[in-house]
């Protein structure tokens, strides 16, 4: 039997609150207080237009209306943070692990710029053997997903319930949903079917016998 792991990136394999905790904190360094707070006015105004968060188009938008500060340091402080610091404790070595039990793939949100760009430069990209797909919405996209990575079962893990509820109304039987209980979305209900696993943490995975959650 065939296994296929689908594993978000944000609050599941990686620390994005902190990552962003981080931006704040570098943002009110170059550019100070009032100007960080309007980085993420646009932000929240950029996802609100496109449903999705979107760094690039942020900082366009933002450089439009601050050209003084659009230098090399908002450019690093912005797209070039320390991705590889921000992988949770234990999320290789559960990687390593899918591999054993079948093949591991990133299924992501996010644009087609900056998202890429974080799995790359955290290692994530490497770990998986280039197995991503970045979707600004990725529940949209199922089918690709299957035509993707064919398989005959499938385990998703995710940060967020609701989405592993609709793939479960999607998959049925065939897929295992795993909630792991990370970032700011970890209280939100499923809104649909609850998660079959529940896990506080990505690294709980690495002492479990991964075949057996397909």
């Amino acid at each position: 039997m065939s296994v296929v792991f689908l594993i978000d990136v944000d609050n599941t394999l990686l620390d994005n609150d902190a990552l962003k905790a981080l931006c704040d904190r570098e943002l009110r360094g170059v550019a100070g207080y009032d100007a960080a707070r309007r980085f993420w006015a646009i932000y929240e105004e950029v996802r609100a237009a496109g449903g999705v968060i979107d760094y690039p188009a942020t900082l366009a938008r933002f450089r439009e209306e601050r050209p003084d500060l659009a230098g090399p340091d908002l450019e690093r402080v912005v797209m070039d943070p320390p991705f590889a610091q921000f992988v949770y404790p234990g999320a290789f070595a559960v990687i390593e692990r899918m591999w054993r039990a079948g093949e591991p793939a990133i299924l992501s949100d996010g644009d087609p710029e900056y998202q890429p760009r974080k799995i790359e430069r955290s290692g994530l990209a490497g770990a998986v053997r280039g197995n991503v797909l970045v979707y600004a919405h990725k529940e949209e996209h199922v089918d690709a997903v299957l035509e993707r990575f064919p398989a005959d079962r499938y385990v998703q893990v995710d940060d967020k319930a609701s989405l592993l509820a609709t793939t479960k109304d999607r998959l049925g039987p065939r897929v295992t949903t795993v909630h792991v209980l990370q970032g700011h979305y970890a209280g939100d209900p499923p809104e649909g079917q609850p998660p079959d696993v529940v896990i506080g943490r990505i690294g709980d995975l690495v002492d479990r016998d991964l075949s057996l959650l397909a």
